[in-house]
């Protein structure tokens, strides 16, 4: 297992290599001059500006020069720990990211928890009730919730909550470490938001494969024996089924990851995906390629948390 972890994370260099020399790309490839746009502000001061001032703002913001040395220059600062400097506001890119990546991280985690957890219970009930009522209402409501973009799920939530209910939910953001029960309550809704719709996906998924599961020999065998039903279920038919369900969970980051950007946008979550909706706006080229960097690596972690995952559920696995 070390071997094969080891290995796993020296593949992550080439791979986060191939990320930062396509967003590099991407980004310097758009048209327009951001030292230009900086400095003149508008056509009107453009003939005062010369060519001079143009280079040397150029020469601060790191653009001089071709493509391939601004990226190896670029490329050698990210490896010691420096990821530039915004261009908005003059702060460390590290700065900047700081707590957000905190605030991300618990949205995330709770998005994950909500989608797995309601995604494989709904699926478990789905599947032992099949053909019933409830069956078919669960599995209306996952096509319907995958049919729903995060951001229009979230405003939907916000409508029904403000006219029917008559409750505004706080939007006042409180760091975890000042007042954890006022993060958690302000946290809490748009996690549910984000996970709702991967949830619909594990449960379809969590149905499917429990049913494949049910029909093998071996759960025949259990239930001759006479053990009781839902250990059968859990013990040796859930263990087996969550195989492909994990497969899919670490897919699901990626789309978390995206619904994430929108929802704390709506939510004014003050955590990586506002700032990323922000440098957007803002053509801050240097925290968009920090932020694309550190999305990549929470999606290859995520990957190799599920391979690892493959040999607890199922010990016939084994990496050598």
């Amino acid at each position: 297992m070390r071997t094969y972890l080891l290995k796993r994370l020296l593949l992550f260099v080439p791979t986060a290599f191939g990320v930062s020399v396509i967003i590099f790309a991407m980004l310097h490839t758009i048209p327009g001059d951001y030292a230009t746009a900086l400095l003149l502000g508008g056509e009107e001061v453009y003939e005062n500006a010369s060519q001079e001032q143009i280079e040397e703002v150029r020469e601060k913001l790191g653009l001089s020069g071709s493509m391939p040395e601004q990226y190896i220059r670029w490329l050698g600062d990210f490896f010691r720990g420096d990821f530039g400097t915004s261009w908005h506001t003059r702060q460390s890119v590290a700065e900047r990211m700081g707590t957000r990546i905190i605030t991300s991280f618990e949205l995330g985690v709770l998005a994950v928890t909500i989608a797995c957890g309601m995604g494989v219970v709904g699926g478990v009930i789905s599947a032992v009730r099949q053909d019933k009522w409830i069956d078919y209402a669960l599995r209306a409501s996952s096509m319907t919730l995958q049919a729903m973009p995060s951001f229009w799920l979230a405003l939907i939530v916000i409508v029904l909550l403000v006219v029917v209910f008559e409750w505004i939910p706080s939007i006042q953001y409180e760091h975890i470490w000042n007042n954890p029960l006022r993060n958690l309550e302000v946290l809490l809704l748009p996690a549910f938001i984000v996970g709702l719709r991967s949830s619909a996906e594990i449960l379809r998924m969590t149905r499917s494969s429990v049913l494949e599961v049910l029909k093998e020999d071996f759960v025949r065998t259990a239930d001759a024996k006479g053990l009781h039903r839902s250990r059968v279920l859990f013990v040796h038919v859930l263990r087996n089924a969550l195989l492909p369900v994990a497969t899919l969970a670490g897919f699901e980051v990626v789309f978390l990851m995206s619904g994430q950007i929108i929802v704390e946008t709506i939510f004014n979550l003050p955590g990586l995906g506002k700032l990323f909706v922000q440098a957007v706006a803002a053509r801050d080229y240097p925290v968009l390629q920090a932020i694309v960097m550190f999305i990549a690596g929470v999606v290859l972690l995520a990957n190799l948390t599920v391979d690892v995952m493959y040999a607890w559920l199922d010990p016939r696995i084994r990496y050598s």
